[in-house]
């Protein structure tokens, strides 16, 4: 996908945002209720992001350990943060602009209220225990360290947080962010995802593959991993934890280029609590 380039000042990443909810925006205004109520939530999503940016322009920043990596970690996670509250119970603005755009607000036009209560993350412990033992039986299929699975679910999940929901509100169990292409034929679940494309940051709306535990979500991993040819170079290498998850990441696993990384850092943060859960 071609990147689109900013005007001179602005950041490229709001760019994009102002791009995708105008292109939102023309949806809606050829009558889709459906797009009303994804301008709306976009344009919450916009605002938030952008007072994210500005708290993080006043705050003083950690000195001399900063780098252009860490800066485009946080300016990710801040589209995150903004993005899920907008996609949850939002501030009210969402509904503010469904009204001014003339949308029944009492209607399906309205941002949709979730059914049941919000997830919520859990403590890396308690959620080392929670999947553990489905962990160990996926990664045996490997070759590969449990741990390793762990941390990649926690890191694509927000630690059990963030995961896509089905249209009525319910949990996907998707804890490896695994989308759904032609050949699933299951239950799905749509959620907005930040893409790295060169090098710049989108938001997208993906199709994800929804399961009715985690166990399943285990399963469906290992049988992708265990038998894609793309991921040959992974299972070759999944006596190391370290050299699977780069042959993932060079796979094309994620789009992050930092993500092997990441997931290293949350492996050895699920290392120091143990294997005794």
């Amino acid at each position: 996908m071609q990147s689109l380039a900013p005007p001179d000042g602005m950041p490229r990443s709001l760019a994009v945002d102002a791009s995708a909810l105008g292109e939102l925006h023309r949806s809606a205004e050829r009558g889709s209720p459906e797009a009303l109520s994804q301008v709306a939530q976009q344009f919450e999503a916009l605002f938030l992001g952008m007072v994210l940016d500005s708290m993080r322009s006043a705050s003083p920043g950690d000195g001399l350990g900063e780098s252009s990596g860490t800066e485009l970690y946080r300016q990710l996670l801040d589209r995150q943060i903004a993005q899920d509250i907008a996609a949850g119970r939002g501030l009210g603005f969402a509904r503010m602009v469904v009204e001014q755009l003339g949308g029944a607000t009492d209607s399906a036009a309205s941002t949709p209220e979730v059914p049941g209560p919000e997830p919520r993350a859990l403590a890396p412990g308690q959620f080392l225990r929670e999947v553990l033992p489905q962990a160990r039986r996926a990664a045996d299929q490997i070759g590969v360290d449990p741990l390793a699975l762990v941390a990649q679910a926690a890191l694509e999940s927000g630690w059990g947080g963030h995961l896509p929901r089905r249209p009525d509100g319910s949990s996907s169990f998707n804890l490896f962010g695994i989308k759904a292409d032609s050949s699933w034929q299951g239950p799905r679940a749509v959620a907005q995802t930040l893409e790295v494309e060169d090098g710049v940051a989108v938001r997208k709306t993906q199709v994800f593959r929804a399961y009715p535990d985690y166990a399943s979500a285990f399963d469906d991993y290992a049988r992708l991993v265990g038998t894609a040819p793309r991921y040959g170079a992974a299972r070759a290498n999944a006596g190391d934890a370290t050299r699977y998850l780069a042959e993932l990441q060079a796979a094309g696993y994620a789009t992050d280029p930092a993500y092997a990384q990441k997931v290293g850092r949350v492996l050895a943060q699920l290392s120091l609590e143990g294997t005794g859960a």
